[in-house]
């Protein structure tokens, strides 16, 4: 089995359930008392947040990434991955600067909808996964249509994500906010909706909501990722 290389921290409660899932689907893999081969390189959150709020151009952010590969590509990380579905943002500036295997959760999602044969999918998370086209764009390659919330349900989701989520605080009346989002998605005629935080599945344990399928890109991630190192 391939080494692999997490950059995690970011946050912490969802390297967590990383560490978890590709360990577990591993053991299912290869039976007895196997389990993964994994470099984890955790970032401070907080350090992030404030070069995200002190830097616009997000270069400082950026770098903090690129770093992180280079510790895991020095580590013999042989498969890489973020554990965070924002931090794909950044795959420009670290595939031009490492020649390694890269697993990106925006792929696999894309790759897992269209699997399944949906056009038209809902797409929740952080403000930039939301309101930018660095994630959008890899589902509308592939033709799928990609939806997301009015700005102030946005708004809700983000907040909610930095104060709570990552906090690893997971509230009733929390859940019961993101499925109202969800529901105002499906109200647009969404066939499914990605949850594209990868503490959200953390929150929102269900595989479906009113008949609507919910994609854990979490798991999506962590079943590519063993596939990949087992190759």
């Amino acid at each position: 089995m391939k080494k692999v290389g997490l950059v995690g921290g970011l946050g912490w409660v969802s390297t967590l359930e990383y560490y978890k899932l590709i360990n577990g689907l591993t053991n299912q893999y290869l039976g007895g008392h196997r389990s993964a081969h994994i470099l984890i390189e955790s970032l401070d959150e907080g350090l992030f947040l404030e070069n995200q709020s002190k830097d616009p151009t997000e270069k400082l952010c950026e770098e903090m990434i690129t770093d992180a590969v280079d510790v895991l590509v020095c580590g013999g990380a042989e498969v890489v991955a973020l554990c965070a579905n924002g931090l794909h943002r950044f795959m420009p500036a670290i595939e031009a600067k490492y020649d390694v295997e890269f697993v990106d959760i925006r792929e696999a999602t894309a790759q897992a909808i269209q699997k399944v044969g949906l056009e038209r999918v809902g797409l929740i998370g952080v403000q930039k996964t939301m309101a930018t086209e660095f994630y959008k764009a890899v589902l509308q390659s592939l033709r799928i249509e990609v939806v997301v919330p009015e700005l102030a349900s946005r708004q809700y989701v983000h907040d909610k994500i930095i104060s709570e989520l990552v906090l690893n605080e997971f509230s009733v009346a929390t859940k019961h906010g993101f499925l109202s989002v969800i529901e105002e998605l499906v109200a647009q005629n969404v066939q499914g909706v990605i949850l594209g935080c990868t503490e959200i599945p953390l929150l929102l344990t269900a595989s479906e909501h009113q008949g609507i399928p919910l994609f854990s890109t979490t798991e999506i991630h962590c079943r590519e990722i063993v596939q990949r190192a087992l190759n």
